[in-house]
C-alpha cells in the first residue's frame, strides 16, 4: 500500500467553517420580559430544525443562544449525513435489538431526504449535496465481518455492495450504498434556517442571551437572563447539547474530544461520497464542495488535564499529526495535498450510541432533544419533526421516544453553573 504524502503543517486551532463562512445576520440580545408559548435554548442546527417545526403549526416560539448563532457545536462539525451511524447494524442489533436496528438507519435515510427538501424550500442555504455512503476496513480480519454487515443491510432493505477496493480509499474491504449520505455547510444551515424564521411574526431569535436559573411548574416555566430579564412560556426545549448536562445526570454516558483537519482545495477532483472505517477510533472523511478534504476522528476520553491550555496544545498536536499521516494512508491516487486547517470539539455519546429524547424528569413542561454522538444533525432531524408535542396546544402524550427508551434522572438544581 502506498502511503501520499501530506505535507506538514503548523497546527493552530483554526476553525474552516467560521473561514469560510461570513456571519450572515446579528441578532438582538434580549432586553425586556418576553411570554413565547414555546422556548428552545439552544442556537445550533438541533435548535433551528425544532424552531423550523415548531415555527409551521404556528406556534409562537422564541430561541436564545448564549453566545453567537450557530457558533457552539454546530460550526466544528464536518457536517456528514449518513444513514450509518456510530454503530454499525450488527452492534445495534446486540444493544437495543434488531428492530430498533433496522428504524434507526430507515428514519436516518429518510432524515437526508427531509433535509434536503429544507434546504429547496429556502434556495440551497447550506450547500446540500447528495453522496454514496462507504463503510471500509483496510484491516484483512475485518472482510468477513463487513460481509456480514452488508448482509444484515441488504435484509433490511437498503440496497448495499461489497467492495473489494476503491480508486480513491485504501481498503480491504467495505460496503458502498448509493446516495444514501449528503453533505451540507452547518453553519450556513443554521443561519440560514434562523435567517428565514426570524421574518414570521411567531418567531423571535437572541444571541448573547444566557439563561442562569430554570424555575419549572405545572403551569409554566419562568427562566431568568444573565441580564436579569424573565421569560415565562408554556415549555422550554433544551437543544443546547453538552450545556444541558447541567440539568441532567445520564447513566453510561461518556464526553470525547473529537478532532479535525481540512486540506487545502483539490478541484480538479470528482468526489462523490463519504466514508467511515469501521476500527474505533474510527475516521471519518468528506469532501467539501470546493474539493476540500475534512478528516475526522482520534476521538478521546474527555480528561480534567485538557483543562490546562498548555497541556491540550501539545495533546492535540500530536492527534493533528497522526490524522494527517492516516490521510496519507486512506487515500489513493491524490497528489499536493496540504492540511491547512485543525481544530477540535467536545462530544456526548450514550452507551448505544443513540440520542436522549424525552421530558425531563422532575422538571415539569421542560424537554430536551439530545442529539448525541457524530449523527447529531440526523437525529436532530428526526426528533425536531415531534417537537410541536412540546407546547401545551399540540401535547398529546409526553413520553413518545421516536428511536429508544432512554433511562436517566435529574440532578437536583435547576440554575446553571
Amino acid at each position: 500500500m502506498e502511503i501520499i504524502k501530506v505535507k506538514e503543517v503548523k497546527f493552530l486551532e483554526e476553525i474552516y467553517w467560521k473561514k469560510k463562512s461570513k456571519i450572515k445576520k446579528i441578532y438582538p440580545y434580549l432586553a425586556d420580559d418576553i411570554s413565547p408559548e414555546v422556548l428552545i435554548i439552544g442556537g445550533g442546527i438541533t435548535g433551528a430544525l425544532t424552531a423550523y417545526f415548531i415555527a409551521k403549526e404556528g406556534i409562537n416560539v422564541a430561541i436564545v443562544e448564549k453566545n453567537i448563532i450557530g457558533y457552539g457545536s454546530t460550526i466544528k462539525t464536518n457536517a456528514i449525513l449518513e444513514y450509518q451511524s456510530d454503530a454499525d447494524m450488527q452492534k445495534l442489533e446486540k444493544t437495543s435489538g434488531k428492530k430498533c436496528a433496522n428504524r434507526t438507519y430507515k428514519l436516518s435515510l429518510e432524515a437526508i431526504d427531509l433535509i434536503e427538501k429544507i434546504n429547496n424550500e429556502f434556495d440551497n442555504i447550506a450547500e446540500f449535496k447528495r453522496q454514496d455512503a462507504i463503510y471500509f476496513t483496510n484491516k484483512f480480519m475485518q472482510k468477513s465481518n463487513m460481509a456480514r454487515e452488508c448482509k444484515i443491510r441488504n435484509e433490511a432493505g437498503f440496497k448495499a455492495d461489497l467492495l473489494d477496493s476503491h480508486k480513491i480509499l485504501n481498503m480491504t474491504s467495505g460496503i458502498i450504498t448509493q446516495n444514501a449520505s449528503a453533505t451540507i455547510n452547518p453553519y450556513m444551515f443554521a443561519q440560514g434556517l434562523f435567517e428565514n424564521l426570524n421574518h414570521l411574526e411567531n418567531v423571535h431569535v437572541y444571541e448573547n442571551t444566557e439563561i442562569v436559573e430554570v424555575n419549572p411548574n405545572y403551569d409554566n416555566v419562568e427562566c431568568i437572563t444573565k441580564n436579569g430579564f424573565k421569560i415565562l412560556s408554556d415549555s422550554v426545549i433544551f437543544t443546547s447539547g453538552i450545556d444541558t448536562l447541567k440539568y441532567l445526570e445520564i447513566p453510561d454516558l461518556e464526553i470525547y474530544k473529537n478532532f479535525t483537519i481540512v486540506t487545502n482545495s483539490l478541484r480538479n477532483e470528482n468526489f462523490n461520497f463519504t466514508a467511515r472505517d469501521c476500527i474505533e477510533p474510527y475516521y471519518y472523511l468528506r469532501f467539501d464542495n470546493d474539493g476540500r478534504i475534512i478528516l475526522s476522528g482520534q476521538n478521546s476520553k474527555f480528561t480534567t488535564k485538557f483543562t490546562d491550555e498548555k497541556y491540550f496544545e501539545n495533546f492535540a498536536s500530536e492527534k493533528y499529526r497522526k490524522l494527517n499521516t492516516a490521510l496519507g494512508k486512506i487515500l489513493n491516487n491524490i497528489s499536493n495535498i496540504k492540511v491547512e486547517f485543525a481544530y477540535s470539539s467536545t462530544y456526548v455519546t450514550t452507551k448505544d450510541s443513540l440520542p436522549i429524547i424525552d421530558e425531563i424528569p422532575g422538571m415539569p413542561n421542560c424537554f430536551c432533544n439530545l442529539a448525541f454522538g457524530s449523527n447529531g444533525i440526523i437525529y436532530s432531524t428526526i426528533r425536531s419533526q415531534h417537537a410541536k408535542k412540546c407546547s401545551k396546544r399540540t401535547i398529546h402524550k409526553r413520553h413518545e421516544h421516536v428511536l429508544n427508551k432512554q433511562k436517566y434522572s435529574t440532578i437536583a438544581p435547576h440554575t446553571q453553573s
